[in-house]
């Protein structure tokens, strides 16, 4: 924007000093050359504005797609908040007959979302220790011998499910 307006004042200040330049008679070489100056100034003005322009365009329309981008994210979201409410119906059900604790069941859904011990002991605020003594209590609850088949055990099914097309 700043080499707009330096540009257009360039601009203005030889077509000024043409004008003044005819009223006081000053020779056609000179003014020639102010003209030339000029028509140069003019010129890289218009340019500029033509690379605003494609960049306003450029701009436009990655809004365009990030704005698509965000809608089609949201009807995914609206369209899968059904199956998501069910499965974790079908989770909370499964670590009932495992006979998880409420911390425990906490530990597990992180645990299958696939973070760290260090990562839920701060989001739970305890120390690392009680997050893997949770977790060995949680696998021999389940009689699962790990975190890998912990998850393997809810996404295995939702995996290798047949797809239905509507």
């Amino acid at each position: 924007m700043r080499n707009l307006i330096v540009l257009t004042l360039v601009a203005i200040f030889f077509m000024t000093d043409i004008f003044f330049d005819i009223q006081e008679g000053i020779p056609v070489s000179h003014i020639w050359h102010e003209g030339v100056m000029f028509g140069i100034s003019f010129g890289a003005l218009l340019w500029q504005i033509r690379v605003i322009m494609k960049k306003n365009d450029h701009i436009e329309s990655l809004n365009t797609e990030l704005l698509d981008a965000k809608q089609s994210y949201q009807e995914w979201k609206a369209k899968t908040h059904a199956s998501a409410q069910e499965i974790r119906q079908l989770i909370d059900k499964q670590f009932l007959l495992w006979h998880l604790s409420h911390s425990e069941k906490d530990v597990a859904l992180l645990l299958i979302k696939g973070l760290s011990m260090k990562e839920i002991a701060e989001i739970r605020n305890t120390q690392e220790k009680t997050v893997r003594q949770q977790a060995t209590t949680i696998y021999k609850k389940s009689e699962l011998s790990g975190r890998q088949e912990l998850a393997a055990f809810f996404l295995e099914d939702i995996l290798s499910a047949p797809i239905h097309t509507s």
